[in-house]
């Protein structure tokens, strides 16, 4: 019976106990509750140099390499356009003055071949040439000639005007090698025609025959007027034989 007095009297203790601490914290977390929130206050200097040091200073330095990134980027991006624009200027000048020199050589070509033509032709309507096959089929050639380079000329033309289109539309640019101001000289050697060097070919080709031709006419037009000279002399030595024939026959007949 004792024991179960003391033992009742112990779980009494120890529920008081546990209801005072219980008591105890519920008090505590009230007065927490009531009390007001820590105000605001203004950094210390030590603060203030720590939080320059550590971010501050590490973030105005990371935007200013970005900027700094940013404008060569930018830089190197306006470099690109100006020398891309210089060199589409400078290819399209060496285009036009490609295409006025080619321009200028056809006219140039064709004229010189038009006046040997003409020349000829003129030679062969006077007589100082002979009106032969050979002249004809020269002259032909000839012009067959000044007709495959006009169309050569013609083509070159079509071919600058072609490339200076293409360069001014496209932004891929093909470099040549030598001077861009070098005309484009063709590899047949057809195309490449030397008008001086046919037109003496011509002359002492066809000046040779007239001569040799003029020569013969000479020599058949002194022969003839020496057979007609001595055809002449024999006519006078006849005439004085007929008219001493004819006195007598007078005086006869007068007497």
């Amino acid at each position: 019976m004792v024991d179960h007095d003391d033992e009742l009297l112990a779980a009494v203790r120890d529920l008081t106990r546990t209801i005072d601490d219980l008591q105890q914290e519920l008090e505590s977390t009230q007065r927490r509750s009531r009390r007001r929130p820590p105000t605001l206050r203004p950094p210390t200097p030590r603060e203030l140099l720590a939080f320059t040091d550590e971010v501050a200073l590490p973030a105005t330095i990371a935007i200013l390499e970005a900027s700094v990134r940013a404008l060569e980027g930018f830089q190197r991006a306006l470099a690109l356009a100006r020398t891309e624009r210089d060199v589409r200027d400078r290819t399209t000048e060496a285009t036009s003055a490609t295409s006025k020199r080619a321009s200028e050589l056809r006219q140039t070509t064709l004229s010189q071949l038009d006046g040997v033509l003409a020349r000829l032709q003129q030679a062969a309507t006077d007589g100082t040439l002979p009106a032969d096959e050979g002249a004809r089929e020269l002259l032909t050639e000839a012009r067959e000639l000044r007709d495959d380079v006009d169309s050569r000329l013609r083509d070159v033309g079509t071919d600058v005007e072609q490339r200076q289109a293409d360069a001014t539309d496209s932004i891929r640019i093909d470099i040549q090698e030598g001077h861009p101001n070098e005309p484009e000289d063709s590899d047949d050697p057809a195309s490449r025609v030397d008008v001086d060097a046919e037109l003496e070919t011509l002359k002492d080709q066809y000046g040779d025959e007239s001569e040799d031709s003029s020569d013969t006419d000479n020599g058949e037009s002194g022969s003839a007027n020496d057979e007609n000279g001595a055809a002449s002399e024999n006519d006078e030595t006849t005439v004085p034989e007929n008219d001493d024939d004819a006195d007598p026959d007078g005086t006869d007949s007068g007497r």
